[in-house]
């Protein structure tokens, strides 16, 4: 089963780099623009089930299921493994402020952002993660995530 999660906080490029797999030809999925994730009990949660699903339907093809949810640590051992998209707060600021009606539009939204950010690296690495610099053209990051699913696979 190669299917690895691309994780990472808001802003960091995780549906960007999902549409450049895409491009590529590789099966790919956006945890929010697929409509894979739902909200139980204030969580917003990706179902064991639906990661299961996915990995069936990729087979022996490498595939990507790129997002973030609440419930990460029921579902990280699901994958082959996991690909943080890593960025700095200004970054992370500069990409939210260019999606003027999405997830972070608000003072509240992106204040809550940036507290994930602050531990969100540290936190994926220590859970084991691979972490991968998201500042770099998309084409780079792409790159990048593709040659760590080359070696984890």
């Amino acid at each position: 089963m190669p299917l690895f999660y691309v994780a990472g906080v808001s802003g960091a490029g995780k549906t960007t780099v999902c549409a450049e797999l895409v491009r590529r030809g590789h099966p790919a999925y956006d945890v929010d623009a697929d409509g894979l994730a739902e909200w139980v009990d204030d969580t917003y949660t990706l179902s064991p089930a639906t990661v299961r699903r996915l990995a069936a339907e990729v087979g022996d093809a490498v595939g990507f299921v790129c997002g973030s949810v609440g419930n990460e640590g029921e579902i990280w051992e699901l994958f082959a493994h996991v690909i943080s998209l890593s960025v700095d707060a200004d970054t992370v600021r500069r990409r939210i402020a260019q999606r003027p009606n999405g997830f972070g539009s608000t003072k509240e939204e992106l204040q809550r952002i940036l507290g994930w950010h602050a531990t969100i690296d540290a936190d994926n690495a220590r859970f084991g993660a691979t972490l991968v610099d998201a500042s770099q053209s998309v084409v780079a990051v792409t790159d990048e995530v593709l040659r760590m699913a080359e070696e984890y696979r």
